[in-house]
């Protein structure tokens, strides 16, 4: 069965974005199976695509119903492989509509995410993950789920961003988003899941998606777009771009090619 290796979310250095294995299974998979090959591929995630345009997504270590960047890199490679521009795919959180380009592609997310507050220790969490209580607006804080659930942590300032660090020991398995925004539209992110075997993300779209719903729900921003970057801290320059109104989310992003083969 083919694979490829993409660059998704790349800003214009050329090792930038996430890296994503893509494989195209000539036959049936089990679920065993495919997480054996993601394993494998180490990557922050690995997505599978099947007939119908329906994929299935896995970390090194558990499947997800969603994710951003395995969702616009397969998006790229069905526009590749089909010439086609606007069609859907199928992931286990619903449909997403496509609009593919020659350098990337944007999705809608399917449904709204989720969002609550967060009810455990965050000083206990903040410790964990080297960062002063007061540079973070901790009456922001919020859980959001956009299939997997994040924790949203909104920094006072770049330098705090910088300084964060994975949640490893954590009384809870958490995924940890910490945000600053710069400006109306550009916001600067950090993305940590040990709990998934990814120590840090270097480009996350679906916690974009999650921001996204907290502009829109939590800073009551009703609709916007904005520009996220990602990864510099791990020499992974990211791009990420959202949009959102009342009713829907949108993401996108560009795209790169750098290996293919079989598996």
């Amino acid at each position: 069965m083919k694979f490829y290796l993409l660059n998704v979310f790349a800003g214009a250095e050329k090792n930038s974005g996430n890296q994503l294995a893509v494989v195209l299974p000539k036959n049936e998979l089990s679920s065993e199976e495919m997480q054996s090959i993601a394993k494998d591929f180490n990557f922050s995630e690995t997505v599978f695509i099947f007939d119908h345009y329906q994929l299935r997504i896995f970390t090194p270590k558990i499947e997800l119903p969603f994710a951003g960047h395995p969702s616009i890199g397969a998006s790229w490679i069905v526009a590749k492989e089909t010439n086609k521009k606007n069609f859907s795919l199928e992931v286990p959180l619903g449909p997403l509509s496509i609009e593919a380009e020659i350098s990337g592609a944007k999705l809608t997310f399917p449904g709204t995410p989720q969002i609550r507050k967060f009810d455990g220790d965050l000083n206990h969490v903040l410790k964990h993950c080297s960062v002063d209580p007061s540079q973070v607006h901790t009456e922001l804080v919020r859980y959001v789920s956009s299939g997997p659930e994040f924790l949203v942590i909104p920094v006072k300032s770049h330098t705090a961003l910088k300084k964060a660090t994975a949640p490893i020991g954590t009384k809870d398995p958490l995924k940890c988003y910490f945000i600053f925004q710069e400006g109306p539209e550009t916001f600067h992110v950090r993305m940590f899941a040990p709990v998934l075997s990814v120590v840090e993300d270097p480009a996350t779209g679906s916690a974009a998606c999650a921001l996204a719903a907290f502009a829109r729900e939590v800073l009551m921003i009703k609709s916007g777009k904005a520009r996220i970057f990602q990864g510099l801290e791990m020499s992974r320059p990211s791009e990420i771009f959202i949009e959102w109104n009342q009713t829907q989310i949108k993401l996108s992003g560009k795209v790169t090619l750098w290996g293919s083969g079989e598996l």
